[in-house]
């Protein structure tokens, strides 16, 4: 448990001292690392310490056939150019997305003078009262071993835990006639079972990836998708669209926001999660219950359709082995049988898996001497967002008292989905309207994971005065919006500072 916001008075003189520590080499470590080597002065002493053997997050970790769900040059650290000649619209892979990660660490180290300490486990970051004045104290030890720990100060701490992301694992059933797996393992299974039945449970991007990884595979082996309520996908053929479409048709992401902001009022999220599913998705035509916030084109969903044999729209309790065969019990009570030695896909979601919520942790601590990038007090659904514009706004003392606001989104997830969508659109319009009035527009056009910046610069600067013009009257139905959620759900919703 980290002890963020607490007073400590016990720091030795003798502590090695940091201007900076970064906690997390996810990308919203890595943008926040970016962001605040530019205040820094030449040559700062900054530490950057991660659980992980590599920068990079769950990249390290991903299954090998992941794709980003953006076009690759709106998913960088800071604007740093992707070092490739590859096509705007490219999906980068696994692999490269972790190597371009690991890369941003040589323009940033030509800034600071910067330490890396991986396989490393924080066990404390806290706020302390010194000689000096507040700094934070970071307290962390190699992964396993707590009797070996190390204690360091430094002047800002930037804590980004990210996403409560953890690794999915195989599921357990009855039947001993089927082989339980997750996505990590996939690839290696097909080879091992080429003629078995494939069982792809969950209807997320990590179902929808491995349905498309298993037709790249075999074309012709039998896929089954079980998808609970089913997802909606933003139509990336729509609003990312290609060659001279980018001047001529589709739609500044930051307008699709505010289409949601506004249509959302705190107590209609159904309604909500329709009008996604009718005016921006890519299966207007379905009754998908679920939508969280992944990109989808039109081909892919046509190869996926093209390719599964059949879909369940419910969810699996168990396999148990009949005289008929392995057969499928659902929740809704049916059964199916399937073909012995089915592959059954654990695609289930990955982010809030735990049962407990994560520990509360402040965006700021009381002398702002910790940032904290989580998403019990997050200012952004996406960390990767909140590291780039919170350091900004931190350095330049303009994040408190401006009227941005943050949002548990861990605790509404788990209460309320769909009114985790109305609530996390309106809270990342508003802010980013906030943070347009707040910052220059220099800086602004700097963030390189603004899915705006897909479009010619006249296109976006037009949205930009589109933003400005209706900025009093959005933000207003936006803070009615999230007070109302924080009211109903019983969640914290309310302004910084």
């Amino acid at each position: 448990m980290l002890d963020q916001g607490q007073i400590r008075t016990d720091a030795s003189s003798e502590t090695e001292t940091y201007e900076l520590v970064v906690v997390g080499a996810g990308i919203a470590g890595l943008n926040a690392l970016s962001a605040a080597s530019e205040y820094l002065p030449k040559g700062a002493r900054v530490l950057l310490v991660d659980q992980k053997d590599a920068p990079g997050g769950m990249w390290n970790t991903a299954y090998d056939y992941v794709r980003l769900h953006q076009p690759h040059p709106m998913f960088t650290v800071g604007d740093m150019e992707w070092n490739w000649r590859k096509p705007r619209n490219y999906l980068a892979a696994r692999d490269e997305v972790q190597n371009h990660l690991s890369s941003s660490l040589t323009p940033i180290g030509a800034k600071v003078a910067l330490e890396t300490e991986f396989m490393q486990t924080v066990a404390r970051c806290v706020e302390i009262e010194t000689g000096q004045g507040p700094m934070a104290e970071i307290t962390f030890h190699p992964n396993g071993e707590p009797g070996t720990s190390k204690t360091v100060l430094t002047k800002r701490a930037i804590h980004a835990s990210g996403l409560n992301y953890a690794l999915a694992q195989p599921l357990a059933f009855s039947s001993k006639s089927v082989v339980s797996i997750i996505p990590q393992d996939l690839r290696m299974t097909l080879n091992m079972h080429p003629a078995a039945a494939v069982v792809v449970v969950g209807g997320g991007k990590t179902g929808m990836d491995s349905v498309l990884a298993t037709l790249a595979a075999d074309p012709s082996r039998r896929i089954s998708l079980i998808q609970g309520r089913g997802t909606n996908f933003l139509n990336r053929t729509k609003y990312l669209p290609t060659g001279m479409k980018r001047w001529t048709s589709g739609e500044l992401v930051s307008r699709l926001f505010r289409d949601l902001a506004l249509n959302f009022d705190g107590d209609n999220e159904d309604n909500t999660l329709a009008h996604v599913r009718k005016n921006h998705s890519t299966d207007a035509g379905t009754d998908n219950g679920v939508f969280l916030y992944g990109l989808q084109s039109e081909e892919e969903l046509a190869k996926i359709m093209a390719g599964l044999t059949e879909t369940f729209a419910d969810y699996l309790v168990d396999v148990a082995d009949t005289p008929e065969g392995p057969q499928m019990t659902m929740r809704s009570g049916a059964n199916s049988v399937v073909p012995e030695g089915s592959i059954f896909v654990n695609c289930t979601g990955s982010f809030f898996r735990d049962e407990a919520v994560q520990d509360p942790m402040p965006i700021l601590s009381p002398n702002n001497c910790v940032l904290g990038i989580n998403p019990r007090d997050g200012f952004h659904f996406l960390t990767s967002v909140v590291g780039f514009f919170a350091t900004h706004l931190l350095y330049r003392d303009q994040l408190c008292g401006r009227g941005f606001y943050t949002l548990d989104h861990e605790a509404l997830f788990r209460k309320n989905r769909n009114a985790w969508v109305g609530a996390s659109a309106a809270q990342a319009y508003m802010n980013q309207v906030i943070a347009v009035q707040t910052l220059p527009f220099m800086l602004l056009d700097r963030c390189g994971l603004d899915l705006d910046r897909w479009y010619p610069l006249p296109r976006r600067m037009a949205g930009l005065m589109r933003m400005k013009a209706s900025a009093t009257r959005d933000i207003a139905h936006c803070r009615r919006t999230l007070d109302r959620v924080a009211g109903r759900f019983g969640v914290h919703a309310g302004p910084l500072g």
